[in-house]
């Protein structure tokens, strides 16, 4: 009888053992039945030069298909030219973004997939397969599927198990060992209900707790050697997800064309012919969506101010379309997605008509709907130079540095809504305009670079940009040394969070970030750095830095 007693006590101790062990490993209430995982797939990107278009862009769906095949998810793919990628897959609802390109890789090609969180933004895994030929692209795919199933499902067969089945799903409970009647089974004699070599992986890093990083330093990595020109800004063009490929630095009349590897600057090319007499901006954006960027470069033309568009062939850029009558500049982040926005000349100032959504035709330029910002009155009155854009808090605004190298946020309306303290967006270039005058001359313009923006989650941008310093130099008049900070929106202001230090030598006259869609931990931008000034004795001695943010 005191056997039997014993006997049932025990199997009701193992029952609640198995009870307490089901409940420890149940997944986390992002990846329970009740809310089934979810992977968001945004569109991938070609980073080759060939025309391999048609094979990228069935990627994302065949990746899906084998992931709902290996792993039984449910998947969403997001459209191209939409939102940004994070804010769309977190409208959604997903746990994971996936974030792909195909790269050149010397003679073959590589498919390199990034995982996000879109909740913290934080990356999640990377994952990549090298291919020898275009052929064996789509093939190819079926590895970097499976390393993706094994990461975040526990290997390459379905994991999608209710929570309440997992004690019945358990390997038979092998016998306990012997106990006193009169003694109550400890826990802790009581083996696993499962053997740990077949008990389900249940892997909780698809959505990690949200810790929101925050960037603290603006770390050197590398510098280019000397360049023979005055440099006034540069521009990211093609680069993947680490951060590597094309650079473009300008002075008043050359492109420089440098390479990103790894923590090197490498020269390239240069393009010297079929440029305006005094370049003013030189922006990279997909024009047509067929992957590489094309280059809008705006100048002056005589006393005109024209643009023209550059569109990559092979190893060099061709002029596709010119004498465009439009300072063009691209909004980043307008209404969730990268717009080219264009402003007429004035007459007696160099910059005064409307601002224009600019669309690419396939020959050219064509004028779309005004922009809703007031032109005729301060700020926006003196011409947009430094323009740019970024979602605050649930409001689009647009970002402008004015006469004044103050940095304001602006509404709808053109109205300030907030401007900062300090100096910032000077580079050091200027141009006359307008008629001249005995004893004074031209009047004289000096451009300011755009601040350059990442979103931020929560509507919290991050915003790269030259800070200046202004100082008396006696008969020199003022001159400005400068500095390279990272902003963030945070409590209704812009507060600095990274910055290289004060020197006096050197003005950075433009920056860049080497991505399009986030800030992450170990992030890449290139500034470039004028180390002395052109005159009428030389053109000036400039260099390229790479900084990774930390």
């Amino acid at each position: 009888m005191n056997s039997q007693w014993g006997k049932n006590t025990l199997r009701g101790g193992l029952f609640c053992a198995l009870l307490v062990y089901a409940f420890a490993f149940l997944p986390l209430p992002a990846v329970s039945a009740e809310s089934p995982r979810k992977v968001a797939i945004a569109p991938f990107t070609s980073l080759a030069k060939e025309d391999i278009g048609p094979a990228v862009s069935i990627l994302p769906r065949l990746l899906a298909s084998r992931l709902m095949a290996l792993a039984e998810t449910e998947v969403v793919l997001l459209p191209a030219g939409g939102k940004v990628p994070e804010e769309a897959a977190r409208e959604a609802k997903a746990q994971l973004l996936l974030l792909g390109t195909v790269a050149k890789l010397g003679k073959g090609y590589s498919i390199d997939v990034t995982a996000i969180d879109p909740g913290s933004g934080n990356t999640a895994g990377a994952f990549y397969a090298a291919v020898p030929t275009e052929d064996e692209i789509i093939p190819r795919l079926e590895v970097v599927a499976g390393q993706i199933t094994e990461k975040f499902f526990g290997g390459r067969t379905a994991v999608k198990t209710p929570a309440a089945t997992l004690p019945q799903a358990a390997a038979p409970v092998p016998p306990p060992p012997s106990a006193p009647p009169t003694e109550a089974p400890s826990l802790r004699q009581i083996p696993p209900a499962v053997p740990a070599a077949q008990a389900p992986v249940l892997d909780r890093t698809v959505t990690p707790v949200p810790v929101e990083w925050v960037p603290t330093a603006l770390r050197k990595v590398s510098e280019s050697g000397s360049i023979a020109d005055e440099l006034h800004g540069v521009v990211a063009g093609d680069v993947d997800s680490e951060g590597n490929g094309e650079v473009i630095a300008y002075g008043r009349n050359i492109l420089h064309f440098y390479r990103v590897r790894g923590e090197e600057l490498l020269p390239h090319t240069r393009i010297s012919s079929g440029l305006p007499s005094h370049i003013l901006n030189v922006e990279a954006v997909d024009l047509d969506g067929d992957g590489p960027k094309e280059l809008l470069v705006t100048g002056l033309d005589g006393d005109a101010v024209r643009s023209s568009v550059w569109k990559k062939k092979g190893e060099v850029f061709e002029k596709a379309a010119g004498r465009i009558p439009y300072y063009l500049v691209v909004l980043p982040d307008w209404q969730g997605k990268a717009v080219v926005a264009g402003q007429e000349p004035g007459s007696d100032v160099p910059f005064y008509g409307k601002m224009y959504t600019m669309s690419w035709n396939g020959k050219n330029l064509d004028k779309g709907d005004p922009l809703p910002a007031d032109t005729r009155g301060a700020p926006l009155s003196s011409g947009i130079l430094g323009l740019s854009s970024a979602r605050f808090g649930e409001e689009w605004n647009l970002i402008y540095t004015d006469g004044d190298d103050i940095l304001r946020i602006l509404g709808a309306g053109g109205s300030t809504e907030y401007k900062t303290g300090k100096k910032y967006g000077w580079s050091g270039d200027s141009f006359e305009w307008g008629i001249y005058l005995p004893r004074t001359g031209k009047t004289r313009y000096f451009v300011r670079k755009a601040a350059r923006v990442l979103p931020g989650r929560d509507g919290k941008p991050a915003i790269l940009v030259p800070e200046g310093e202004e100082k008396l130099l006696g008969w020199a008049g003022n001159a400005k040394t400068t500095r390279l900070v990272l902003l963030q929106w945070d409590g209704g202001e812009l507060v600095e969070k990274a910055g290289t230090p004060q020197k006096g030598d050197r003005t950075y006259s433009g920056a860049d970030l080497l991505s399009s869609s986030r800030l992450v931990k170990g992030g890449k931008a290139v500034a470039s750095i004028i180390q002395l000034a052109g005159d009428v004795t030389g053109t000036g001695i400039s260099r390229l830095a790479l900084f990774k943010i930390e």
